[in-house]
């Protein structure tokens, strides 16, 4: 199964890249109906709690922008295979030119760097927006599973290991030509998607608004454990699902099924992803 899907916007090639898939345990998901609980915990294969982990290629004339790098070894074996799904792409990690970061738990960042903490990307620039970075850097964290201790440091030897060549970014700051930011704020303090935007045409990544997108489509009240503030989490899924539904955007997201990219068309209270 090929590792990357891609799509043009205007001149720029953005490519989706497979780092892996994985289902979440019901222990992880909020505002389950009962149902879906008792199927979620009686199978732990199910679909409507299957998840796939991307990270983002963007391609603009020399600039290979990757948006988030995978799990690396940390999500178990069906994860980690950005490397394969760069190399599908015709590109090795020294191609690499710039890397942003939507935020920076595990799965969207442990891929930046090996086990020892030495980078993977050598000639790389690391761009952090820099409320994301002030928050897992400047504070104290309880030993604890999820946005704990163990989550810190590894943020924090991410930022080491480009402290050379990393810049921080404001929300009103280009990532580079023709993408940029996009403030949702909830699931961390300075969680971020990006649009790409050429001409007449765009696209909208919605960052990790969605971690389980068969639920939480149908249901946009379905959280997970993993937002540092719920209820800003839950107001920015309403807001960007409605915006990019009405809008009629082609958009993708960091736990995005196949097909990757698609529009969303209301249905009821939830909604259709139209490949």
């Amino acid at each position: 199964m090929s590792r990357i899907s891609e799509v043009s916007v205007g001149s720029l090639k953005v490519v989706a890249l497979r780092d892996g898939e994985l289902f979440l345990p019901a222990g992880a998901l909020v505002n389950l109906s009962e149902e879906d609980s008792k199927t979620i915990s009686s199978d732990e294969s199910n679909r409507l709690a299957y998840s796939n982990v991307n990270a983002y290629l963007v391609q603009n004339n020399d600039q290979n922008l990757l948006i988030d790098s995978g799990c690396r070894d940390l999500f178990g074996p069906t994860c980690g295979f950005v490397q394969e799904a760069l190399k599908e792409a015709g590109l090795a990690p020294g191609d690499i030119t710039d890397i942003f970061l939507t935020h920076l738990h595990p799965d969207h960042i442990a891929g930046t760097i090996t086990a020892d903490g030495s980078a993977v990307f050598e000639n790389a620039t690391l761009k952090v927006l820099d409320k994301e970075y002030n928050f897992w850097s400047s504070h104290d964290f309880n030993e604890i599973e999820v946005n704990g201790a163990d989550w810190a440091n590894l943020a924090k030897a991410v930022l080491n290991a480009y402290k050379d060549r990393m810049e921080t970014l404001t929300f009103d700051s280009d990532i580079a030509p023709g993408v940029s930011s996009v403030s949702i704020p909830g699931h961390t303090p300075g969680h971020s998607g990006f649009r790409v935007d050429d001409g007449r045409e765009s696209l909208i990544q919605m960052g990790d608004i969605l971690h389980v997108p068969n639920l939480q489509l149908i249901d946009p009240n379905v959280a997970t454990v993993f937002d540092i503030d719920p209820e800003a989490a839950l107001k920015s899924r309403r807001e960007v699902l409605d915006m990019v539904s009405t809008d009629k955007m082609l958009c993708t997201s960091g736990h995005m099924l196949d097909q990757k990219f698609g529009h969303l068309e209301k249905n009821g209270s939830g909604y259709n992803f139209i490949a």
